[in-house]
């Protein structure tokens, strides 16, 4: 029986030592998944099992012995849970299906071994106890007695039979198979670590080699390995690129093979090769597969084997190109920001100056030593509002750019104008990191305008307040007034007979004369209140905070008493008078327009009255004012609507009394206003400068009928326009004048322009040139309204006259006062003396006629003789002379 134990143990060692060569053949250590690996194991330990059970010895009828337990604990030692649950579960079953008196016990000793194996193994991994013979061998031991012990369970008439029959040689033999099994078992397991360490470090190794390898074929540079021959061992992606071939194409291959610009990288690696430095950098333009050049920095080194031989090179390259143009940029622009003739601050958040360039030391006065790291405050003058730094810093703080103009102090203490362009310089992060600060020195800008600003408001020539800027502060004043229940006093100013002074001494002397008026005026006014210059020769003055109408008028008095003394003018002694007009807020009106307006009526009121006098504002004044208005409104348009036309006053020869031509008069019919008197309408006309539009009427009406009554009726007719002042001023005026007679075939001796003495008197370069032009026309020179001006008789020499005229003026009177007669006749005396021919106006008595044959005059106009006619009119008393004149 203990030979048959003996051969079963073996047969069973047998089965176990084939189950570990199926287990490693198998390869199931190598399964990823543990539980897959557990599963199969288990059932593969079963299987063995069941081999095991199924080669038994019978002890004795019903009892059958085998190695199973060693088999079940060996498996909860070396391979855990699951596969032992599943080995236990399959031997279980089968040995339930066997029967027998031995089934309960059969089955425990696969249970208990089972579960000792896995406590034993718990333990060990717990204390760390290795698996040695000795510990294989006690938990072979323990097994058996597990097994003896369990005998005691089997039927009472076999128990002791059975154990005194199997317990030598399980005892003995049993725990030596099992420690003898255990360290193969425990060999195989050591060895399916190693192997799954060598595994596992070779998939380790392989992936980082992939990640190296993806980690160097996916950086930019250019990365190359070469032995000492130059032959090309490795490269990695961009490199291949560069090339624009693969790896198995460059590996074993030269530079000079691969066609790579073999001279330049040679020259370099036989340069590093020689060099005892580890390292070598350098840069160096190169040519890629397209044919674009690049920029390489390389940093090349030798790698080495184990004993420290040079082996090759290893070289990375960085195409630098955009890099190195990106720097040339940056030096571009950092040259353009230090040249610029703006001024360029870079602070930090907290103000402090990191960098400024050149022009910020051009306009400061500081050095870049000086303001490095000090505040920006240091530009502070004091002049800025607060309100505007705070507003650059609530713009700044919210990453937003601000625009502004700031005063700030050089280093001298110099105040300058700076206009600025402040913005945040903000990071990837979002965050801000500095202050960038644009500056122009807008100093001379800031002074041109105001000075711009000045002459908008002021007076060019006299520094007072303009009309624009008088009526603003006129309207300020009248809304102080209304909320402080005060009245203001509007004084129109103008001088007396300014225009004359103008005509006989000139422009020059005339400004001079406003200047010194200006100054007189500005002497007599309170510092609250307004002197200003409206244009030409009038004046403003505005009167705050009065309590009553009646305050304004000793100021008034007072400035016509400052002008009852003469201006010293160019060591001349000029007399001239004011008149003014005064307006009251709110009686005589609530706006500034209708207060200037109706202080404008008052003052025509006073100059109506004698000049040199004031007067304030009535209704009855409106009137005439906006009778002004509405004339020079309607004279406009009047030539287009032919509201205007042309009479002609007929000039008689004293000595026979035949008409010899005529004066052209304008006249004007208004459609709406009726007949306007001359008086009227050519003052609005010279004023608005309408008179050179009309007067070019005038002359084509005039030599246009001319030309039909010298054809017909009188080849020696004479016509007579007159010329306003503002006529001479037109630079077209004697181009105008040539055209027409050309056009109408008017010869110089039928046609004479008459001039009056203020004109002549004025002395301007282009009136004396107009007369030289017309005079070489042949045009006769009449001089009109004799004996009205200023000037000295002797400037009748200086141009070329033709005939002189009388004003009606001293002729009314020739023949009840002996004094204007002794005039009259002196100033013929002197026409005939100088050449000229005498034409007397206004003569309307047959007296008056005589007297002036008896001085020799040689023509008259007057109503004695015809009023002014129409052209049908003197074309029938011309017919009637012609037909007169052939009966005799």
């Amino acid at each position: 029986m203990e030979n048959s134990s003996f051969i079963g143990l073996i047969n069973n060692l047998a089965f176990l030592l084939g189950m570990g060569i199926v287990y490693d053949s198998l390869g199931l250590h190598k399964l990823k998944s543990r539980y897959v690996k557990d599963a199969i194991t288990g059932i593969l330990i079963g299987f063995l099992a069941f081999a095991v059970m199924l080669t038994p010895w019978e002890l004795m009828p019903g009892v059958f012995f085998d190695a199973r337990w060693v088999l079940i604990s060996l498996c909860g030692l070396f391979f855990g849970v699951i596969p032992t649950a599943i080995a236990v579960v399959m031997a279980v079953s089968l040995r339930l299906y066997q029967g027998g008196a031995g089934i309960y016990v059969g089955s425990a000793v696969i249970i208990l071994p089972a579960i000792t194996g896995l406590l034993w193994r718990h333990f060990s991994d717990k204390y760390h106890k290795p698996l040695n013979w000795f510990s294989l061998y006690a938990l072979g031991f323990l097994i058996q007695v597990i097994v003896l012990s369990l005998m005691l369970f089997m039927p009472e008439h076999l128990r002791f039979k059975i154990i005194s029959a199997i317990a030598p040689t399980i005892l003995i033999f049993y725990p030596i198979g099992t420690m003898l099994l255990g360290l193969i078992l425990r060999r195989q397991e050591d060895r399916r670590q190693a192997e799954n360490e060598l595994y596992e470090s070779r998939q380790t190794l392989n992936r980082e080699r992939g990640m190296l390898r993806g980690l160097i074929d996916a950086l930019p540079d250019h990365i190359t390995i070469k032995d000492k021959t130059g032959r090309y061992l490795g490269c990695n992606k961009a490199f291949q690129d560069y090339a624009s071939l693969q790896e198995q194409s460059i590996i074993g291959k030269t530079d000079q093979e691969l066609s790579l610009q073999y001279p330049v990288f040679q020259s370099i690696n036989e340069t590093i090769n020689a060099s005892p430095s580890p390292k070598e950098s350098y840069e160096t333009w190169v040519t890629n597969s397209k044919n674009e050049a690049m920029l390489l920095e390389t940093l090349k080194t030798h790698f080495h084997d184990m004993d420290g031989n040079t082996q090759g090179l290893v070289s990375i390259s960085r195409d630098i190109t955009e890099k190195r143009k990106a720097e040339e940029h940056i030096l571009t622009l950092s040259q353009a920001i230090e040249q610029s003739p703006v001024s360029v601050v870079i602070t930090a958040t907290n103000g402090d100056i990191e960098y400024v360039n050149s022009s910020f030391e051009t306009i400061t006065g500081y050095s870049k030593d000086e303001v490095i790291g000090q505040n920006s405050r240091i530009l502070k003058s004091g002049k800025t509002p607060h309100s505007r730094f705070n507003e650059l810093w609530e713009q700044l703080n919210a990453g937003n750019a601000w625009r502004g103009e700031f005063q700030n102090q050089r280093k001298n203490g110099e105040i300058f104008w700076e206009e600025a362009h402040i913005a945040p310089v903000i990071d990837s992060s979002n965050n801000i990191k500095h202050f960038l600060a644009v500056k122009q020195d807008i100093t001379q800008q800031k002074a041109q305008e105001e000075k711009i600003l000045h002459q908008a408001h002021f007076d060019s020539l006299t520094d007072l307040p303009n009309r624009f800027l008088a009526m603003n502060r006129l309207d300020s004043m009248l809304l102080e007034a209304e909320r402080t229940k005060k009245q203001v006093a509007v004084l129109f100013l103008d001088m007396d007979d300014f225009k004359k002074v103008n005509d006989t001494l000139g422009h020059d002397t005339g400004d001079k004369i406003l200047v010194e008026a200006a100054n007189r005026l500005k002497d007599c006014i309170r510092i609250s209140d307004t002197v200003g210059r409206l244009g030409g020769d009038e004046f403003i003055v505005l009167l705050k905070d009065l309590d009553d109408p009646s305050q304004a008028l000793p100021i008034a008095l007072k400035l016509l008493e400052k002008f009852r003394s003469s201006l010293s003018v160019d060591g001349r002694e000029i007399l001239l008078t004011m008149s003014i007009g005064i307006a009251v807020y709110p009686n005589d009106g609530t706006t500034p327009a209708e207060l200037l307006r109706n202080a404008d009526a008052a003052m025509y009121h006073s100059k109506a009255e004698g000049r040199n006098n004031c007067h304030y504002f009535t209704q009855e004044m409106n009137l005439g004012a906006e009778r002004r208005l509405l004339l020079e409104d309607k004279l406009h348009g009047a030539l287009a609507r032919k509201e205007l036309y042309v009479l002609f006053q007929p000039v008689i020869d004293l000595n026979t009394q035949q008409i010899i031509g005529a004066e052209a008069l304008l006249r004007w019919n208004s459609l709406e206003l009726g007949s306007v008197p001359p008086s009227e309408f050519i003052p609005i006309a010279e004023h608005t400068g309408l008179i050179v539009e009309i007067g070019q009427f005038v002359l084509s009406e005039a030599l246009e009928q001319t030309q039909k009554w010298i054809e017909s009726l009188l080849p020696s007719f004479h016509i007579a326009v007159n010329l306003s002042p503002r006529q001479f001023r037109d630079p077209c005026l004697v181009d105008a004048i040539r055209d027409k007679m050309v056009k109408y075939g008017i010869s110089g001796s039928n046609f004479e322009l008459e001039i009056t003495e203020g004109v002549l008197m004025a002395q301007h370069s282009d009136v004396d040139l107009a007369i030289a032009q017309l005079n070489d026309l042949g045009v006769s020179i009449s001089m009109d309204d004799f004996g009205t001006g200023y000037s000295s008789l002797s400037y009748l020499r200086s141009y070329p006259f033709d005939t002189l005229k009388i004003d009606r003026s001293f002729i009314s009177d020739i023949s009840v006062d002996p004094a204007d007669l002794e005039l009259v006749n002196a100033t013929i005396d002197m026409a005939h003396g100088l050449g000229l021919k005498v034409i007397a106006e206004g003569v309307e008595t047959k007296e008056q006629m005589e007297l002036l044959q008896n001085k020799n005059c040689e023509y008259a106009q007057g109503f004695y003789f015809s009023k002014p006619i129409s052209a049908d009119l003197l074309e029938t008393k011309l017919e009637q002379q012609r037909e007169a004149n052939l009966c005799q």
